[in-house]
């Protein structure tokens, strides 16, 4: 072999090396930011679990039935009888 095919290997071997370190740098990246999308997809799907029940939670929670007992309960409210009730006329 003479001195310059020896060089353009030694050049293609350098080349080659760059290239092969480049892709596996490119791949660990990949499989970094897929493997944390996996988590940010499990995340959403949590949030959107606790959305749910939240969502069930204030169809519950503002029920006209689950309000007057809450006012009667809490706030010791009742509705007025005749006597206490004042109509204004415009």
């Amino acid at each position: 072999m003479t001195r310059s095919m020896l060089f353009t290997v030694f050049v293609a071997a350098i080349c080659l090396s760059l290239v092969s370190i480049g892709l596996v740098s490119q791949v660990y990246d990949f499989r970094k930011d897929f493997s944390y999308l996996q988590k940010m997809k499990k995340v959403e799907t949590n949030y959107e679990v606790v959305w749910g029940q939240l969502l069930l939670e204030q169809s519950a929670l503002t029920q006209p039935s689950r309000l007057e007992q809450a006012a009667v309960k809490d706030l010791n409210m009742r509705a007025p009888n005749q006597n206490e009730m004042v109509i204004v006329k415009p």
